[in-house]
């Protein structure tokens, strides 16, 4: 009866076994039928080679009927793949696999073993049923709320010993589950009868140790080994983080990765810090009945703990792949401190360990460890050493979203890496090594950084590497918009314009690379079913957000002068670019794919919403209706990632107080946002100068967060309080005007010589025109 009891907790890892072991594929023919006596011919003898012929590795790998045809079948040679046949295996489980199952079944037993025994003096002791779920006797005083869950179904807080627990907790009354949380006492005393007829010589010396310890008295005893969600809800959240987180941070293999959690060797402990990183992140998709909100609650926070206190304490990659996953999950709660902490953290732990640039040498020595020479180990196979790429290329990818919205410098700067781009998904999982491409950086500059081409194999790239490549060149553009420009002086304007063109070409360039259908962004989804993919769309979105924060500076400034106003072209661009993610995304919604896209892709949705505020507020125009389609898809974004839902909750308090007809105009929102910005980033004179605090309320700091990623052009003397004046290239009558209807705060304290060079005048409406374009160019915004 026992052993019946084990089989049940071990079933999903025995249909995953099976599955990878299984004889032969299904069109193999029985060696029966070529059996023949020592006499036969040598014709017999060939006649039983060939019927012993089975099809070839890809082919059973993919499941298909294989035409069998040396040296290569015809679908290898279709598709220019290495045709590999190999002989026949003895039917039945490989060798040794039997023994590895009667260990995994033997240890299994022990933990029964020893639970049931804890949980008999538990109950012989305290009299009653433990009333904490799993992971949670002694967390209650630790215990906070789990961001993206309310706690609408709160569990009874004096649970009797006749009232089943299994009603308001767990649902499944698997053998299993009962033995970790048994619904009575009663039922406890029942399961120590079945473990106890179990052989003792199966605990391990130190579940001895453990058995004979007093029962669980104090509320500072160790945590139980059920801090981690049971056995099949675990399995089912490791499958949910592969569909909805990986596909989009592809940074570990599925297949590596089952096998280090459920596999027949003992998990180790870096192995489990990564399981936690994976339940915090994944318990957001789960519609399991058995979480409730408390559960959730408690199981995310056990699992937080644990990572962090690992990553402080323990330095290498399975640490800093629990971190990213973790971010993950952190930014997809809020853009707040929390986040960029963590992303520091990883950062430099991804530059401590060397993870940043590319070795092929590593120092080895158990008996010198020192913190100034720390470093990964060698990685044992392409998968650890692509793992590697990933993770570091990842983090500048979490990095970017993150800043890109502020005024901050990255934390992990691209520039000072040497990294090869990462390579296509299927490569990476078959363990097979390739080029990609790589660009060497050989010299820094401002905004661009020098580079050599060391490789370029284009067919290797997948949809991580060109995701990377287009935060490549936002990363640029966010350098370039917040370096300080005098629009007064033609000279500045022209350098800038040079500049910008540059950066416009490399979106331009970049787009037109991408491979086959991919590279229609208004046509991505408007393809055959298999171009729905959700790493692509979001592709494309990281490709919008780019195109809108670079052309939008043209677009829409919120400081103008005779030469720099806003851009014809650059406003087309923005709006084209807008116009293609509505599309993306309506074409998501009627497909069901809005879960399996991450909060990267509510960003971009957030930018696009937000540039439709900025275009009625420069033009003075209603807002486009499309707006409400943005604010309803972050909405149901909200479900899983709690950013989404602010984004949609800030849009919808600005356009609602702007539709009212009662509140301010979007023109004003602005200009307060503007005159908010300039506040927090003016600089005194001299260290002796009063502080003073300005009280904001909500509508305003809601304005700021709508309109300050739309602020440019930064001047450049925002520290002294005035504007650069030299304007030799302009004559007398050159003027700077500022949105909304008087002089803008930073300009008011001029001195009478610069007031008469700088006069912010309010003028009418300025509507751009393609004939007045100063840009001179005609991108391709359609």
């Amino acid at each position: 009866m026992t052993n019946t009891i084990v089989r049940t907790t071990s079933t999903a890892l025995s249909e995953e076994r099976n599955s990878s072991v299984s004889a032969s594929d299904d069109e193999n023919e029985n060696p029966d039928q070529a059996s023949e006596t020592d006499g036969n011919t040598t014709n017999n003898n060939k006649k039983r080679k060939r019927a012993l012929k089975i099809s070839c590795e890809l082919c059973k790998q993919r499941k298909v009927k294989c035409d069998r045809v040396e040296p290569a079948c015809g679908w290898c040679s279709r598709n220019n793949r290495p045709c590999v046949y190999k002989e026949r295996q003895k039917p039945g489980l490989r060798v040794g696999y039997g023994r590895e199952l009667e260990d995994k079944i033997n240890r299994l037993e022990a933990l029964l073993q020893h639970m049931g025994r804890r949980l008999e003096d538990h109950i012989s002791i305290h009299g009653d049923t433990p009333t904490h779920g799993p992971g949670s006797v002694r967390m209650t005083s630790q215990t906070t709320p789990y961001s993206n869950y309310a706690r609408s179904d709160p569990r009874p807080s004096n649970a009797s010993v006749d009232t089943p627990l299994s009603e308001t907790r767990w649902s499944n009354h698997n053998a299993y589950e009962r033995l970790q949380y048994p619904s009575r006492a009663q039922d406890a005393m029942s399961i120590r009868s079945v473990v106890d007829t179990g052989n003792p010589d199966l605990l391990s010396q130190s579940d001895r140790a453990s058995t004979a310890w007093p029962a669980v008295s104090t509320p500072t005893s160790t945590m139980p080994d059920s801090e981690l969600p049971p056995y099949d809800l675990l399995y089912t959240l490791v499958d949910l983080y592969f569909k909805h987180v990986n596909p989009w941070s592809p940074i570990l293999d599925r297949k590596a990765t089952f096998d280090a959690f459920f596999g027949s060797q003992t998990m180790a402990e870096a192995d489990r810090i990564l399981l936690h990183a994976i339940v915090a992140t994944t318990l957001r998709f789960s519609k399991d009945t058995r979480l409730n909100p408390d559960l959730r609650s408690q199981f995310y926070n056990i699992s937080r703990q644990k990572i962090m206190l690992y990553a402080f304490d323990h330095a290498n990659v399975r640490a800093l792949q629990a971190l990213v996953v973790l971010a993950v999950d952190v930014l997809g709660s809020s853009n707040g401190q929390q986040g960029w902490n963590l992303l520091a953290l990883i950062a430099r732990n991804i530059v401590q360990l060397g993870l940043d640039v590319e070795k092929n040498s590593y120092l080895e020595s158990a008996a010198y460890p020192s913190a100034t020479l720390l470093q990964a180990s060698q990685p044992k196979s392409w998968i650890e050493s692509e793992e590697r790429r990933r993770l570091c290329w990842m983090t500048f990818v979490l990095d970017r979203y993150a800043t890109v919205a502020t005024a901050d410098a990255f934390t992990l700067d691209e520039r000072l890496m040497d990294r090869c781009l990462p390579c296509r998904y299927d490569l990476f999982s078959r363990n097979e090594p390739v080029e990609t491409r790589w660009r060497r950086p050989i010299a820094k500059h401002e905004t661009f950084a020098q580079t050599e081409l060391v490789l370029n194999r284009t067919e290797n790239l997948g949809s991580f590497s060109y995701h990377c490549e287009v935060l490549g060149i936002l990363s640029r553009i966010h350098r370039f918009l917040h370096q300080p420009l005098n629009i007064t002086q033609r000279s500045d304007i022209l350098r800038w314009r040079d500049t910008y063109r540059e950066l416009d070409g490399e979106l331009n360039t970049w787009l037109q690379n991408l491979p086959g259908e991919y590279g229609k962004i208004s046509q991505l989804c408007h393809s055959d079913p298999g171009s729905r993919i959700s790493n692509w769309i979001m592709l494309h979105a990281a490709f919008v957000t780019s195109v809108i924060r670079l052309h939008s500076s043209a677009a829409y400034p919120t400081i103008k002068s005779n030469v720099f106003t806003p851009s014809y072209h650059a406003i087309q661009r923005c709006l084209g670019a807008v116009e293609s993610l509505r599309e993306i995304a309506q074409d998501v919604l009627n497909t069901g794919m809005l879960a399996l896209l991450g909060h990267p892709f509510a960003f971009s949705l957030w930018v696009s919403a937000r540039l439709l505020l900025v275009h009625a507020a420069t033009m003075e125009c209603e807002v486009d209706p499309k707006i409400s389609f943005f604010i309803s898809t972050l909405q149901q974004m909200g479900q899983h990632w709690q950013v989404a839902r602010d984004y949609a909750r800030i849009l919808s308090d600005v356009v609602q107080e702007a539709s009212t007809g009662t509140g301010r105009n979007l023109t004003t929102m602005r200009r307060i946002a503007y005159d908010l910005c300039h506040l927090t980033s003016h600089r005194p004179r001299t260290t002796l100068e009063p502080i003073s605090t300005h009280p904001s309320t909500q509508s305003e700091l809601e304005y700021l967060e709508i309109f300050d990623f739309f602020n440019y052009p930064r001047l450049k003397t925002l520290s002294s309080g005035a504007t650069t004046t030299n304007n030799a290239d302009f004559d007398g009558s050159s003027t700077i005007t500022s949105i909304g209807d008087s002089t803008p705060t930073h300009l008011q304290n001029l001195s009478q010589g610069q007031a008469q060079s700088l006069r912010a005048t309010p003028v009418a409406v300025f509507v751009p025109s393609a004939e007045s374009d100063w840009l001179l160019f005609k991108p391709p915004y359609e």
